[in-house]
């Protein structure tokens, strides 16, 4: 009998700790569910070059073919987001969005001389002086920007798991990019700069860092720094 007893307590017992385990888990999934999701951004934006005499005020600018590693798709995405944040953020600003530029060029006609230009600057760095003056001028912009998506990646992981529950995940996302600004009669840089953001973000059930959501940050803060 006493033998009996005592198997019986520690059944019991170990069945408490596991009642007592599932209730954590629980009351630990209503806490997460209910509380809003924990999310972090960094993001570090350094300006490498910028000539005495440039600013944005009162300039029309434009912005040509992206260009990215890996053929990135989402250098698109990038490019029309940047153009949408500085015709949002600096409203003395003309902006000539991508999808018009690019009208602009081929309805003038140079639409070889422009790819040309960007085979040449993807092979060496340089937009040739007399295209690129040709191009502003059909644009009817003084300056044209570039920007390079050098790199997107995302991350998952399940950071909490109780009882075999996903519970809590962790979802990052981290982008890097370049951007060179040009004058058009001139041929020359303006301002040249690079970025990298990250945002990490943890609760229950998180949805993934979407490309559009990062790129978003990581331009505002791009805006912020130009003059």
């Amino acid at each position: 009998m006493v033998t009996f007893f005592i198997r019986g307590q520690k059944g019991s017992s170990i069945k408490m700790r596991k009642f007592v385990s599932l209730v954590g888990g629980v009351v630990l999934l209503s806490l997460v569910g209910c509380a809003g999701p924990f999310t972090q951004a960094q993001f570090l934006i350094d300006e490498s070059f910028c000539a005495s005499d440039f600013h944005l005020r009162g300039v029309r600018i434009g912005f040509i073919t992206p260009s990215s590693a890996d053929g990135l798709e989402d250098r698109w995405i990038l490019l029309n987001i940047l153009a949408g944040t500085i015709k949002e953020m600096r409203d003395h600003v003309t902006v000539i969005l991508p999808s018009e530029f690019l009208s602009l060029v081929n309805q003038a006609g140079i639409a070889r001389e422009y790819n040309e230009m960007i085979k040449d600057y993807q092979a060496c760095g340089i937009l040739h002086r007399d295209i690129l003056a040709t191009i502003g001028e059909a644009a009817g912009v003084e300056y044209l920007l570039h920007v390079k998506l050098t790199s997107f990646d995302q991350f998952a992981a399940i950071r909490l798991n109780v009882l075999g529950l996903r519970t809590i995940d962790s979802q990052r996302a981290k982008i890097r990019l370049f951007v060179q600004i040009w004058q058009t009669d001139q041929g020359k840089i303006v301002w040249e700069g690079s970025g990298e953001g990250v945002i990490t973000r943890e609760r229950f059930r998180a949805r993934p860092v979407s490309f559009n959501e990062l790129a978003r940050l990581a331009c505002q803060r791009l805006v912020e720094k130009l003059p």
